[in-house]
């Protein structure tokens, strides 16, 4: 008995621990088949990631503690990428949540709930009737022909839910959002989910009819909503879907390419926010297979990208698709030289170039550069033979690579990478270590992304075939 006293006295500790820490706490029951574990998502730009993971014990039950690093709206739930299995929920730091998720709905238990929950848990509610027939929780598949009737039951009872008044101003405002947002994501996953009759035209009810579009973009609020820009595509084709005036070839050609249907005009212009404009923009450019198709579809849609985040990731996009193999064009980069004037690769289209990726740190750097100055020696008369060398040192460093670079003498246009270089150079060589040696031909064509060093008997025999192109 004293052991269990002491046990619960643990535990009541930790939990006041993690509570005065801004740690938020879920203690779940999952009833609804058997999962090995619960997840929690953060919800950025409308993506779900991962932030915390409980096994799922004896009974359905199990534990979720996190950091909330922001507060939000958060799911809780099985996948990313199974709607039917998570729900959404509000937290701030030090919140507790008690969770029951039952076999189509979930319930809350327990006194500890935060008053954002509970107006959360009173909407899941109110929406459930939706939420069985898009799911068919009950093995029962729904169709238009009942779900459309209770739509407009709900829709019309939308205007006598009461609005949150919770001491939470900020939730208060931005669950008005939620709801909108919410109740669309009931309409749209109904229609675009795999049912056994299927709506025509003359069938569907006004709600579709009357989705604006401009409304759902005013503001940020469905980049906070899991799948939100799925959801805003979808609702974006469904309004040329009901629009009377556009022609069936009109419709044909926008679902074969939806990327330029939603990116350009008159679309484009009923998306208000700038930053929803350049997250679908990133979005559909993930769909890009070559770096030529990337690059195309850049040069069309790429100023829609304004902040430095956005930016970031539309480049990792771009380096995700540069393999830089024998034969592809070589990724060209750009870095001053020990005056302050920039040299770039592409500089010396039409000549062979021999790269040497180097820091003063590295040991093997430093025992390739006899090498080196030799081979740049026994090639110096040609003109169509360049070496070039690239610090990576870090950008504080550049004096102690001034200095390197008296003491050594190295040959051929020495260029200061610093911390340029990660993103410029390393990233889409894909270079994990150095020294690393880069050839490219003439053309500007790669020959080698990992080329023989210096010191390596081949090296004279590939530098001559690469001369003789």
């Amino acid at each position: 008995m004293r052991k269990k006293v002491f046990s619960l006295f643990v535990i009541i500790v930790c939990a006041l621990s993690l509570n005065a820490q801004g740690i938020a706490i879920v203690n779940g029951i999952w009833e609804r088949s058997k999962p090995e574990s619960v997840k929690l998502f953060k919800i950025n730009n409308g993506v779900l990631h991962e932030v915390a993971s409980s096994k799922v014990g004896e009974g359905g039950k199990f534990v979720l503690a996190f950091s909330v690093e922001q507060e939000g709206y958060y799911t809780i739930g099985l996948s990313a990428t199974a709607p039917s299995n998570r729900y959404n929920f509000y937290f701030k730091p030090g919140d507790q949540l008690n969770v029951k998720v039952t076999r189509s709905s979930y319930e809350l238990y327990g006194d500890n709930n935060s008053p954002e929950n509970i107006e959360m848990a009173k909407w899941q509610n109110f929406i459930q009737p939706l939420d069985v027939k898009v799911f068919s929780y009950t093995k029962e598949i729904s169709t238009y022909v009942d779900f459309f009737p209770l739509l407009e039951e709900k829709e019309a009872e939308l205007k006598d839910f009461p609005q949150a008044n919770t001491p939470n101003l900020a939730f208060n405002s931005s669950f008005a959002e939620y709801k909108k947002i919410d109740f669309l994501f009931e309409a749209l996953m109904f229609v675009y989910s795999l049912r056994t009759v299927h709506p025509q035209d003359e069938d569907f009810i006004d709600f579709y009819r009357q989705i604006n579009i401009k409304d759902f973009t005013a503001n940020t609020a469905i980049l906070n909503y899991p799948d939100g820009l799925s959801l805003l595509m979808k609702a974006c084709m469904t309004t040329l879907t009901q629009d009377p005036v556009a022609s069936q070839d009109d419709k044909k050609k926008a679902f074969q390419n939806p990327a330029a249907f939603i990116l350009e005009k008159p679309m484009f212009d009923n998306i208000i926010n700038p930053d929803i404009k350049a997250e679908i923009t990133i979005l559909f450019a993930k769909n890009s297979k070559t770096l030529a198709g990337f690059n195309d579809f850049a040069a069309k849609y790429g100023a829609n990208i304004i902040n430095d985040d956005q930016k970031k990731r539309w480049d990792n996009i771009r380096l995700s698709l540069i393999k830089n193999a024998a034969g592809d064009a070589a990724t060209d980069f750009k870095f001053s030289d020990r005056n302050g004037k920039e040299i770039a690769l592409s500089d010396f289209k039409g000549k062979v170039v021999y790269v040497d990726v180097w820091a003063t740190w590295c040991g093997p750097c430093k025992k390739e550069f006899p090498a080196m100055k030799k081979l740049e020696e026994e090639y110096h008369a040609n003109k169509d033979m360049v070496f070039i060398g690239v610090s990576v040192d870090e950008s504080k460093f550049r004096q102690k690579w001034l200095d390197f670079l008296d003491k050594e003498k190295l040959p051929g246009f020495q260029l200061f990478g610093g911390d340029a270089a990660k993103e410029a150079l390393a990233k889409p060589y894909k270079i994990n270590g150095i020294p690393r040696f880069i050839l490219v031909g003439k053309d500007g064509n790669l020959i080698f992304a990992d080329a023989p060093r210096p010191s390596s008997p081949e090296i004279r025999a590939v530098l001559d075939a690469a001369l003789q192109k």
